[in-house]
């Protein structure tokens, strides 16, 4: 072990330290896909704010290879360290003000549960998808489907500051003391920092709501796609919300193969009577074969057990992600081609069965519309989007040698083979690729990022996942 390495350990109480050959090590260092996995000869999991600033301040003047650990998606690891977030796991209700505070080692259902512990009546309805862009920013399994009225959670208007740890150990509240690097963590991803904790407005909402799986059969591909569409041009109601996703280990079922069932992942605000209403989700119970896999009135922290499922994938599987947006009006095809595209994947690897999704997160109009300006984000695309969510994985023991050549060719694809000339070429921050490009990702914001990213990271030792410095996407 080198020198620096054994100065870092010595540093903090041995509980906070996990090393190769400890019972707590793989947890604590795994990657969500073990492709990535560099065997990080150290995880520091510092469990206060003088011990992160110390952390982060000794590790960016140091040699070593470092990387943040979140409780977020993403496959960053690292070949001398680990630096984790999990230890921060604070919360704090501010009734008068209407605001939350948490620690960045929440997940999304501990949030959830806090919520309904601790400020009952309250939720944070904003679609959460991982799009703060800061080193070990994301929580992770949180539910996007939820009400799309106010806006993504990055936006102004629900991500209301964020506490950093500096390069230099320095901490701030961003929003009070660094606006541009406020600007930057909404949708940056860029790495420019390490965040601890985040401030949240918490909204008056029903304490429970309707939601659950409808699984139909293969057959009835084209009469869903052709009820998804509707739903997509009709007047949508911002509470109430689905997720379309293949049948499979992604929702805890067996693999179906090539040509999988279709799940119908429900949120309605309004209700069960209304869920199964012409209004909400009627259209897809009727559909003959439909089977009701898990339907209930329950609380937001029960609501979130339906996503836990897809954290299986984690340690387990090789595979990566990626997320074009679609246009929001849909054609009766769409979801036809998806389930093609998936479809030619699985041919393409046959293996690819037993770890791959297709998720279409469909948005309701005012998702990506509701900031005051789009110039408050870092990402600027607007317009009505939808997110569908790509995961191409397998077991290390079936992946042939040129695995990642075939998932990113998959990949590139997708989107001109879904949409069509409709394509937009626009792509969720937080499932980036070695052939995504930057430029085109964050558009008129790039070159303001970039002048950020120089002030806050000038060695550009904050590089892992989205490389702003080198316009590129790495491990």
């Amino acid at each position: 072990m080198s020198a620096q390495l054994r100065d870092v350990r010595s540093r903090f109480p041995t509980s906070q330290v996990f090393e190769q050959g400890q019972p707590e090590y793989h947890k604590q260092s795994e990657p969500w896909s073990n492709h990535a996995e560099l065997n990080p000869k150290l995880v520091i999991q510092p469990t206060t704010l003088d011990g992160m600033q110390k952390a982060v301040h000794f590790l960016y003047d140091s040699d070593l290879d470092f990387a943040i650990r979140s409780t977020g998606t993403g496959s960053v690891s690292a070949r001398d360290v680990i630096l984790s977030t999990h230890g921060f796991k604070s919360f704090s209700f501010d009734k008068t003000a209407e605001t939350v505070t948490v620690g960045a080692g929440l997940e999304w259902g501990e949030v959830d549960a806090l919520m309904e512990d601790g400020a009952p009546g309250y939720a944070l309805v904003g679609a959460r998808c991982p799009w703060v862009g800061v080193a070990g920013s994301s929580l992770v399994g949180g539910l996007s489907w939820l009400s799309h009225e106010f806006g993504m959670i990055s936006d102004p208007q629900n991500l209301l500051d964020a506490q950093v740890v500096l390069r230099d150990g320095k901490v701030v509240w961003a929003a009070k003391e660094e606006p541009d690097l406020m600007f930057a963590l909404r949708g940056g991803g860029g790495n420019f920092g390490v965040l601890t904790a985040l401030t949240f407005r918490a909204r008056p909402y029903v304490e429970k709501v309707f939601g659950g799986v409808i699984a139909l059969p293969y057959s009835a591909l084209r009469e869903t796609a052709k009820g998804v569409a509707a739903m997509s041009i009709r007047t949508a109601d911002p509470k109430v919300a689905m997720h379309v996703v293949n049948v499979g280990p992604g929702l805890g079922m067996p693999d179906q193969g090539s040509r999988p069932g279709i799940g119908i992942m429900m949120f309605d605000a309004r209700g069960e009577a209304h869920a199964r209403s012409k209004d909400g989700f009627a259209w897809a119970f009727e559909i003959p074969g439909a089977h009701e896999v898990s339907t209930s009135t329950c609380t937001m922290k029960q609501t979130h057990a339906v996503a836990e499922t897809f954290r299986n994938y984690q340690g387990n599987n090789m595979f990566w992600l990626s997320a074009p947006l679609i246009e929001g009006d849909l054609d009766d095809e769409m979801l036809v081609r998806v389930w093609k595209w998936y479809e030619d994947s699985i041919e393409a690897h046959p293996g690819f069965g037993a770890g791959s999704t297709v998720l279409l997160e469909f948005m309701q109009e005012n998702a990506f519309n509701s900031s005051p300006s789009r110039n408050s984000t870092a990402w600027p695309h607007s317009g009505h989007r939808h997110v569908l969510q790509l995961v191409l994985g397998c077991k290390p023991e079936t992946a042939p040698a040129n695995v990642q050549e075939i998932v990113m060719r998959r990949f590139h694809a997708a989107g001109r083979e879904v949409a069509g000339d409709r394509e937009t070429r626009e792509f969720l921050p937080g499932f980036l690729n070695e052939w995504n490009d930057l430029r085109q990702v964050y558009g008129e914001n790039y070159d303001r990022l970039m002048e950020i990213k120089k002030r806050f990271d000038p060695e550009n030792r904050f590089h892992k996942g989205v490389d702003l410095m080198r316009a590129e996407v790495s491990n």
